[in-house]
């Protein structure tokens, strides 16, 4: 979906108030993201609740694709009692039976949510809630790159070659970008042959596999442009980097990151407590303010400067977003990431 310095110091070790006794029958374990995203949600979510609920949180680190695999292991038997996982990846986790319903009961703030992300399995139950839309558009290096790129087909411009970093399958928006790619070439999700020779020829400097691992290229210069998302570029913008945005006129990629409850958690009233705090007006406005992400959460009103750089423009929604067809894609998904792995980066 998704390194910042803050969020390091947090792995495997418990987010602590002074005065609060953090009972092991209230701690909590939460997966969620590393980086920019994890920074984001201890920040927003985590240390607040602590403060406000006096339950203790240990953050569980990994990318969507890793929490998944850690709740298959899991099943029956969970370690981890909430798990932020992205679109696509949520979609898998409910399939599979691995996370809980959600009791608007329970978690009131269900009511104050958009339609668009509030997540519901065919029998009508909701098994995860948005925190936060992101866009996948193009980064670059403002002083490497003389001419603000304005198609994803710049991506392949000679002047960058060896400098390009774009998603990998593992990535939550990995392969919406190939799927996307394809479409391009007069392909689609179920021919991506297109694709696959059109990356064989983009010269990278990595294929990222997290968000941290793209901004972390970029910081030493490694990459001067790619496909990235939009809140990981502002915020090494506000670091001080010369990191621009441009949405390719194609149209930008849309996702979101979702919390879920774990099924079979002992924790259950702490971990809807600690849902119905992920979803609530402060939280959102928080996430908005820090990230940039687009708000599920109705009522958030952003800073001027979130504003201008939510992912769906100071004046739209989460309608101008280029939301992926998750079914579909899920269904050819290890089919692709095989093609990928065979066809481009030769493993």
């Amino acid at each position: 979906m998704i390194g910042r310095m803050g969020f390091a110091v947090l792995l495997g070790v418990a987010v602590m108030v002074p005065g609060v006794a953090p009972a092991a029958a209230q701690g909590l374990t939460a997966a969620y993201y590393g980086g920019s995203w994890g920074e984001a949600i201890h920040k927003c979510i985590v240390e607040p609740f602590t403060k406000q609920a006096g339950i203790a949180v240990t953050p569980e680190p990994g990318v969507s694709s890793v929490t998944i695999a850690k709740l298959q292991q899991q099943k029956g038997h969970p370690a981890i009692d909430v798990a932020w996982m992205d679109g696509g990846i949520s979609e898998l986790a409910a399939a599979e039976d691995l996370v809980a319903p959600v009791d608007p009961k329970a978690v009131p703030n269900v009511a104050d949510m958009i339609p668009e992300g509030v997540y519901h399995k065919p029998d009508g139950s909701i098994y995860a809630l948005s925190t936060g839309f992101y866009a996948l558009g193009i980064i670059y290096n403002t002083k490497e790159v003389k001419n603000p790129p304005s198609s994803w087909w710049d991506l392949w411009n000679s002047d960058y070659s060896g400098a390009v970093t774009v998603p990998s399958p593992t990535n939550a928006m990995g392969v919406p970008f190939i799927v996307e790619i394809a479409k391009l070439s007069g392909g689609g999700v179920d021919n991506v042959d297109p694709a696959m020779k059109k990356l064989k020829t983009l010269k990278v400097s990595s294929f990222f596999d997290t968000s941290g691992g793209a901004d972390n290229s970029f910081q030493s210069g490694e990459a001067i442009i790619g496909a990235h998302y939009a809140q990981a570029g502002w915020a090494l913008a506000d670091k001080g980097l010369p990191i621009g945005y441009a949405v390719p006129k194609e149209g930008a990629l849309g996702g979101d990151i979702r919390i879920h409850i774990v099924k079979g958690t002992s924790k259950l009233a702490e971990a809807e407590k600690f849902m119905n705090y992920a979803v609530s007006k402060d939280a959102a406005t928080c996430m908005t303010d820090f990230l940039y992400v687009g708000p599920a959460t109705k009522g958030v009103a952003p800073t001027e400067k979130a504003r201008q750089r939510l992912p769906w423009g100071p004046n739209g929604s989460v309608k101008n977003l280029a939301l992926s067809d998750w079914n579909k894609i899920n269904a050819a998904r290890a089919k692709i990431t095989e093609m990928f792995n065979r066809d481009v980066v030769g493993r």
